[in-house]
């Protein structure tokens, strides 16, 4: 707080006096007093108001300041109450007090809503495990069911969709898992070094199904790498990409591709880029700037393609979390492709 700010915020204290000064002068006058005294008179107020004044600021300044100041430098606002000092004086107090009772609202609010997070959290992570017996049970039983050999030909066409249908669901029910533990992933992720051809090869095992279900060919091409990250979190983020691509496939002889390059051999910036292209439909131009934002389906994802916007959004919030960069490219009618970006630095992970 500068002295001319707070002489301006003081401006009818400062009329006040002079007014009173001037009357008073006024009065001397009519009474006879001589101008040399009436003069000495109104220096003295003078001094003793700019006195006033002074020592009025000095008290003040260092509160006001220092709020000022943490006002925009504190990472969180509500945390200025433990930064500043209680003034001693009383409008400072009061400012303070009130300061201190939002803030401790303000926390007793988000820790209540944490709380809630939290407990929601675990109770989506119970409830998806409780849901895998049942999903693991029905699957039990259709492979029983089309085991027997008296079982019709049609039947096992059924059979078949069902347990398609039941692979679906597992699929959203990992899907919801994640998005629940997406908000503490880096407490919950181990970074070491994997060999990318196979963690490639797990996601593709993992999605067999989906990937038969919709001819789709998998290639994999110079993926004969070492990249650092957490190989749990990294195959479901590669199965969403995986289920994407077959959600979009196109009908004529769809592929996905695989392939990796090293970027900036050599530097600080030293990096592999894993990139996974099909030859689907596409995006459309207006469309690719948003497929990373949650809830966002596009013009494909309003054709009937059961899309949920969910999906790509993870995988962004999920590599933004793990340090990984990812970002994605398209031509509408010829394909889709998603790249991820490893750094070969194993503690770039563990600042960011």
């Amino acid at each position: 707080m500068r002295f001319p700010r707070y002489l301006i915020s003081s401006w009818p204290y400062v009329v006040c006096i002079c007014c009173s000064m001037a009357i008073g002068a006024f009065v001397l006058a009519v009474a006879g007093v001589k101008a040399p005294i009436i003069w000495v008179a109104v220096c003295l107020v003078i001094a003793g108001t700019l006195l006033a004044i002074c020592l009025d600021y000095l008290r003040k300044r260092r509160f006001y300041s220092t709020l000022e100041r943490y006002t925009g430098e504190v990472e969180h606002p509500l945390w200025i109450t433990e930064a500043v000092d209680r003034p001693d004086f009383w409008e400072g107090e009061i400012a303070y007090d009130a300061l201190s009772s939002v803030a401790k609202a303000a926390n007793d609010d988000v820790a209540g809503y944490r709380r809630q997070a939290t407990d929601y959290r675990e109770y989506i992570e119970t409830w998806v495990h409780e849901a895998k017996t049942p999903i693991a049970a029905a699957h039990l039983t259709l492979d029983n069911i089309e085991a027997e050999p008296s079982v019709a030909p049609l039947l096992h066409e059924k059979l078949g969709v069902l347990d398609d249908e039941l692979n679906r669901i597992e699929g959203y029910v990992e899907q919801a898992l994640f998005y629940a533990r997406s908000e503490a992933v880096e407490r919950d992720y181990l970074i070491r070094a994997y060999d990318l051809k196979a963690l490639v090869t797990e996601a593709i095992k993992a999605n067999a199904p989906a990937l038969i279900a919709a001819h789709i060919t998998p290639v994999r091409k110079q993926l004969d790498r070492r990249v650092f990250t957490d190989q749990k979190w990294i195959e479901f983020i590669l199965g969403q990409v995986i289920q994407n691509s077959v959600k979009y496939a196109c009908a004529e002889q769809p592929i996905i591709e695989f392939s990796s390059r090293l970027v900036a051999a050599g530097s600080a910036d030293e990096r592999v880029e894993l990139t996974v292209r099909d030859n689907g439909c596409g995006v459309s131009e207006a469309d690719l700037p948003r497929v990373f934002e949650k809830g966002f389906t596009g013009e494909n994802g309003r054709m009937g393609k059961r899309s949920t916007g969910i999906g790509l959004y993870l995988v962004k919030r999920l590599c933004d979390k793990m340090g990984v960069g990812v970002s994605a490219a398209s031509r509408e009618g010829e394909g889709f492709a998603v790249t991820f970006s490893f750094n070969t630095n194993k503690f770039h992970y563990f600042e960011g």
